[in-house]
């Protein structure tokens, strides 16, 4: 493998579409793949390292990366604080030329962003849900979002089916296992060559 041959797997898909338990999966399977880490102005929680969960900077500094384009993509998640999150691109400039393959979980505009910045890097995955109706009923039994934040969620859902459609790929995350075997012949063809 020649250093050149770093591939960044941009995962994207609406809120209780699967991707983390998806991405756990692939990633068990592929060792050699690496989570990205983001950088991030909420304050670190007991149980995180810097450099290995988030880079955790203020949002004066995070800011400042802003202005100058330091970021390849960036958000601001809507909580009490508004906190800031993104994806430094020293970082992925730094792993691509090292011919590391990084999984970026982002989401669905960040994603485009992304692979925008990066074409020929770029491998990109939606996760779809099996239906509308199925999301909702993973929201509410996850039980971390209020009936208010899920209604937001769920309103967001046909704009982000929309843009979903401009990933190289789609998976539809009914079946886990099927989800799981669709992923990695992705990955085995676009990131493998196999």
């Amino acid at each position: 493998m020649t250093p050149s041959d770093g591939k960044l797997i941009i995962v994207a898909g609406p809120s209780g579409a699967g991707k983390g338990t998806l991405e756990n999966a692939v990633m068990e399977r592929f060792p050699d793949i690496h989570f990205s880490v983001s950088v991030t102005t909420r304050p670190r929680r007991d149980y995180e390292i810097e450099r290995k969960h988030y880079f955790f900077i203020t949002k004066a500094e995070f800011l400042k990366r802003i202005e100058q384009n330091e970021l390849v993509e960036w958000q601001e998640v809507y909580s009490k604080n508004g906190h800031l999150y993104g994806t430094l691109r020293s970082y992925i400039d730094s792993a691509l030329k090292q011919g590391e393959h990084l999984l970026l979980d982002l989401d669905i505009k960040g994603g485009i962003n992304m692979k925008k910045a990066y074409p020929e890097q770029s491998v990109s995955v939606f996760i779809k849900p099996p239906s509308l109706e199925a999301i909702e009923q993973r929201l509410i039994k996850r039980g971390t979002d209020s009936p208010e934040q899920i209604k937001i969620r769920m309103d967001r859902m046909p704009e982000e089916m929309e843009l979903g459609q401009q990933f190289d790929y789609q998976i539809v995350n009914a079946n886990l296992d099927d989800a799981v075997n669709d992923f990695t012949e992705i990955l085995k063809r676009d990131v493998y060559h196999q």
